[in-house]
């Protein structure tokens, strides 16, 4: 662990760091976990509760918009997910009497994302890609996929590995912020769900995307893993992927009230989405935002996958700038590339922020690095 790494520098103790991660492990019913998450991110779950309350009003075309007015657009997720998911109402409950805030404020940050459309703020999607290679393009022979996604550099200190471990059900490992806002998950069950953002206009009370990730965290197998991922209404949208340990995989792309499932015709071939549509019904309703550069980044990406052979996941972050060290023997030890040509090909603004993570669901690992230093990818194991 390097000096910047320490475990006060992230105000917990105790803590287990991975590719620059803090990682918390976590067992018991959902309410004990909630509560000794909240317990334990008490300091942190606070500023980050005021944080992203003080960006939602600030930021929204509403002005006037105060906290009491942002926690009763809450009440209707509170509703739905207490209907629908009662183990993490339940978790999401004790955790928000442990902080000693009100749940509506967990729920702010669990689906501010969302919120950010829902509510008109002037706030880009956060930018993403995700990749998925087929077993018979591994090296491993194993299927994986990737997200890498830059961070809104003042959320990066609230990044969170939370590997769950309950009294029912699969383990499941989740990249978040302090235990909320999960980007993408793996289980025991060897099941992977990740997802890019998507901004719309056609937001409705209801479901939050990203706790739609959350839910399937329990999933007892694929099927379910879908129809969990489809539950609407929605207050934002989403890119939904889910990968198998055998491979199957699904994409999911959500609107507030509209759903579509990508055709896969040819399931062996590498899979790239990226920050807006490519179902004809999503992009034919006119309700996402589209981003040029989310354009350009999947053309390039999808060119960098596609004849990809014995693929590790070294060689998928080195998609992204991060090369091999020349000379090295190490084939994780990483060098970036120079940050112009990482702003012109990725629109990347603050590399620290950046988080590249390789999910294996047949191994049930996660290789996990942040930033552009000189770190090497680590793995966290279920």
């Amino acid at each position: 662990m390097r000096d910047d790494e320490a475990p006060a520098r992230n105000g917990v103790s105790n803590l287990e760091v991975v590719g620059g991660v803090p990682l918390i492990s976590v067992m018991g019913t959902p309410r004990t976990i909630g509560d000794t998450l909240g317990r334990r991110l008490k300091p942190r779950l606070q500023v980050l509760c005021q944080y992203v309350a003080e960006q939602l009003a600030g930021r929204a075309r509403r002005r006037g918009l105060d906290l009491a007015a942002l926690r009763g657009a809450m009440r209707p997720c509170a509703e739905a997910t207490a209907k629908r998911e009662p183990s993490l109402w339940m978790e999401l409950e004790s955790m928000a009497g442990a902080v000693g805030v009100p749940v509506e404020d967990l729920l702010l940050v669990h689906g501010h994302s969302d919120l950010f459309g829902y509510l008109a703020c002037e706030v880009p999607a956060a930018a993403s890609t995700y990749l998925a290679f087929a077993a018979t393009q591994t090296e491993s022979q194993a299927p994986c996929a990737a997200l890498v996604t830059q961070l809104d550099p003042a959320l990066t200190p609230y990044l969170t590995l939370i590997h769950r471990i309950p009294s029912h059900g699969p383990s499941s490992l989740a990249l978040t912020f302090c235990g909320l806002h999960p980007v993408l998950g793996m289980t025991e069950a060897g099941l992977a769900v990740a997802s890019n953002e998507m901004r719309v206009d056609d937001g409705a009370p209801g479901q939050l995307t990203t706790h739609l990730i959350a839910s399937t965290l329990n999933a007892p197998g694929f099927a379910e893993v879908l129809s969990r991922l489809q539950a609407g209404p929605r207050y934002g949208g989403r890119a939904l992927h889910a990968l198998s340990a055998d491979g199957e995989r699904a994409t999911i792309e959500c609107t507030g009230t509209r759903t579509a499932r990508l055709s896969d015709p040819l399931p062996t071939t590498p899979r790239v989405h990226t920050n807006h549509p490519l179902a004809d019904e999503i992009v034919a309703s006119g309700t996402v935002l589209v981003d040029p550069v989310s354009k350009s980044r999947l053309g390039r990406v999808a060119g960098f996958a596609i004849g990809q052979v014995s693929v590790r996941p070294s060689d998928i972050v080195g998609c992204f700038g991060v090369l091999p060290t020349a000379g090295s023997a190490d084939s994780h030890d990483f060098t970036p590339r120079s940050s112009k040509l990482l702003r012109d090909e990725d629109g990347i603004t603050a590399p620290d922020s950046v988080v590249f993570v390789v999910m294996d669901p047949r191994h049930k690992q996660l290789h996990v690095r942040r930033g552009f230093a000189n770190r090497p990818l680590e793995i966290a194991r279920l």
